[in-house]
Order: structure tokens, then C-alpha cells, then sequence
């Protein structure tokens, strides 16, 4: 097992689990007692029954649970267009029926949509809008959870299916290889997210499910995207190093890139997106190290944009816009601000910054609109 994965160094506090007849203390840590969001991965040892637990997601839900110990059933999917919840045990093989999002996306309710699956080792789920136009081929996002998530936990984070449909996009929704201890990862940058070692090439995976994608529907090659949050963040960053001919625009949310810039081989301009919250258990806007790991290190948002600016051909400052948006729904009032380079047409370089925003944020309708406006604003 990886000792204190994640948030390690977050202090945790445990609800009382009122009505629930497990013999646990009050305030003890105990299977199926609720944990918080931000300490997902942090291990324990119940002082109770000396059993080994970890706050791990279960059916989207931070949850306490012993270790080894088999989860609980995905429930059903419902005909309810609310958000989905659910997530594969440990090990589960994937398979269509696996990924919730398909069967509770609102998008798919909608006249002539449809979800096809990209086989292989890692089936990917893929939304192709009824809303298309016959012979115009259209614009591609691949969004990529986090360390420990599932597609139908992205999902739920910000649901890109809606807007999807709204604006003739193709979606896919791929899922990372679990490792030793059955959590799902990108192997992106040396820091996140292959603590394991496995070596698993993720960029040409990724690479190649576009392919795959496009060859089973009309796919703009001048409007690939990838979306990604936490872990998925520094897959994206890593594909644009990898693939910059390739890809036109990134989001990157809570995620971050390599901490040696030398690492990143990109030879063409890629338009960058990085999304931060100021009170970020996790991930810091001035950079740090995953894991509190000094050999885990990932750069200051500042010194991550100059390189992109820098490679973009755009403006050595980025300048601040005074207006201020509402895109976190639990926190009060407009909380994002807003910084961008001046750079050359087509092309752009922003962070948005989300005060007190957490590492898993609470993003409204608003916020999913904003990126798919920065994203299809631009192309190769």
C-alpha cells in the first residue's frame, strides 16, 4: 500500500455517524462512516478494532473503509437526469455497463445522441450529440479525472455532457489504469501519478483513442482538446508537451505540469487554461511538492504560464482583468479572477483563480460554459 496518499497532511474529522448500529465510537473512523472530500486516501488505524481503514470514494461519496474489504454493489442506474454517482470497486473489469455517466447523462435523453464504447484494455465511453451537423466534422474534448476517480466521479464534478450536446462536441470520458492498491491514475508527469512504477504509457493511449474516435466519426483534427482535473491536469499538461502539433487547447484544474520545463518537448504553440483554488489542499498555486514528496516536485503557476507564454510567442506579463465571475456554487458572491498574456491571434494563456476555492470544487453551469468558450475559441 502507498502510505498517506493524497492528503496525508490534512487533518480529518469524522461525522458521528448518528443512527448508524456499528459499535464504533462516536467520532472514531469506521467503514461506511462518511470522511471529508479533502482527505480522500488518508489511512488510519481504528483505535476500536484495529483494523486498517482509508476514505476512499464510494458511489461518489468520501467514505471510510477497511482496507481489503470488498465494496459495497454500484447501485443501479435510475432514469433521473441528476448527476450521476457511482465508482468500480478495486479490480473491476470496465465495461460499458461500468460507467453510470451513460446511463445518467442528460445530454443522452436528447434527440438523435448517443454513447458509442472505444474497446480495449480501457473502454472509453464517447457521447456523440445528436445535435451534429451531417458532413461538418466536429470539435473533440477528452476530459481525464483525477488520482482515485472514475469518469463518473468527473462527471459529477463538472458535467461536460450538456453543453456537450449544446455545442455539436464530441465527449469522451477514458479512465485511468488502477494500480497496486486499485485506484485509478494517469501516469503524466515523474510526480503524478504512477507511484507505483508501472511505466504505463498513458500519452499514447490517450493518442490513440483519438484516432480511434475519429475514425468512427467526422472529428475536427484542428479542435482536439483535453480537459482534466488534479491528476488529469498533469496528463493534460503532459499530452501538450508530448503532442503539441496535435492539440490545440487544455484545461487544466488543480493539476499542474513538470517541474523541469526541459522535460516538456513542445514544438508547437498550444493554448493553455489553468484553473486554481487559493485554499487547494493539494495542488499550490506557488508550487510544491505531491505527496509533501521533495522527489514529487510540480512548478508555481507563475513559472508554468511563463513557459507557456514563452512557447506561445506571447506578452512576458500577464495582465489581471478587474471583473470577477461567480463559477463555485458554495462560495458567496463572484469568486474567480481572471489573469491572461497578451499573445498572438488564435492563440491564449490564462489562469483563473478561484478564491477559497478547494481542490474539489462545487462548479456551476456558468463555469462549464466558460471552458468550452476558451476552448473552441481556438485551433490549430
Amino acid at each position: 500500500m502507498i502510505a498517506g496518499i493524497l492528503l496525508s497532511f490534512v487533518a480529518t474529522t469524522f461525522s458521528n455517524a448518528a443512527g448508524l448500529d456499528d459499535g464504533y465510537p462516536p467520532g472514531e473512523a469506521a467503514p461506511g462512516r462518511t470522511c471529508l472530500s479533502d482527505a480522500l486516501g488518508q489511512k488510519t488505524v481504528s483505535s476500536y478494532s484495529g483494523k486498517a481503514l482509508t476514505c476512499i470514494l464510494i458511489n461518489s461519496v468520501a467514505t471510510w473503509w477497511v482496507d481489503g474489504d470488498p465494496l459495497p454493489a454500484i447501485p443501479a442506474p435510475t432514469s433521473s437526469a441528476s448527476a450521476p454517482t457511482g465508482v468500480r470497486p478495486p479490480g473491476a473489469v470496465a465495461s460499458s455497463a461500468a460507467y453510470l455517466w451513460e446511463k445518467s447523462a442528460s445530454s443522452a435523453k436528447a434527440k438523435g445522441s448517443k454513447f458509442i464504447t472505444i474497446a480495449g484494455d480501457r473502454p472509453a465511453q464517447v457521447l456523440i450529440p445528436g445535435s451534429m451537423k451531417p458532413k461538418v466534422a466536429a470539435p473533440l474534448i477528452v476530459a481525464l479525472h483525477g488520482f482515485m476517480a472514475s469518469p463518473s466521479d468527473l462527471m459529477s464534478l463538472m458535467d461536460l455532457s450538456t453543453e456537450a450536446y449544446k455545442r455539436s462536441v464530441v465527449l469522451a470520458v477514458p479512465s485511468g489504469t488502477r494500480n497496486n492498491d486499485g485506484f485509478p491514475f494517469w501516469n503524466a508527469t515523474r510526480s503524478c501519478c504512477d507511484f507505483n512504477k508501472s511505466g504505463v504509457d498513458d500519452a499514447k493511449y490517450l493518442m490513440d483513442l483519438v484516432k480511434a474516435i475519429s475514425a468512427k466519426v467526422a472529428i475536427d483534427q484542428k479542435r482536439i482538446y483535453f480537459v482534466g482535473h488534479s491528476n488529469g491536469g498533469f496528463m493534460s499538461y503532459t499530452l501538450a508537451c508530448q503532442n503539441s502539433e496535435k492539440i490545440a487547447a487544455i484545461v487544466s484544474v488543480e493539476g499542474s505540469t513538470f517541474s523541469d520545463s526541459t522535460l516538456c518537448n513542445a514544438k508547437s504553440p498550444v493554448s493553455i487554461l489553468q484553473i486554481n483554488g487559493t485554499a487547494d489542499e493539494l495542488i499550490h498555486i506557488a508550487g510544491g511538492n505531491v505527496l509533501d514528496d521533495p522527489k514529487q516536485p510540480y512548478p508555481s503557476v507563475k513559472d508554468e504560464q511563463s513557459y507557456w507564454a514563452g512557447k506561445d510567442g506571447c506578452s512576458a506579463l500577464a495582465t489581471s482583468s478587474a471583473q470577477k465571475f461567480n463559477y463555485e456554487s458554495t462560495i458567496p458572491g463572484s469568486e474567480t479572477s481572471k489573469a491572461s498574456f497578451k499573445c498572438p491571434k488564435g492563440l491564449a494563456v490564462e489562469s483563473w483563480t478561484i478564491s477559497d476555492g478547494h481542490h474539489v470544487p462545487k462548479f456551476n453551469a456558468g463555469f462549464i460554459a466558460a471552458i468550452f468558450d476558451f476552448l473552441l475559441a481556438h485551433k490549430k
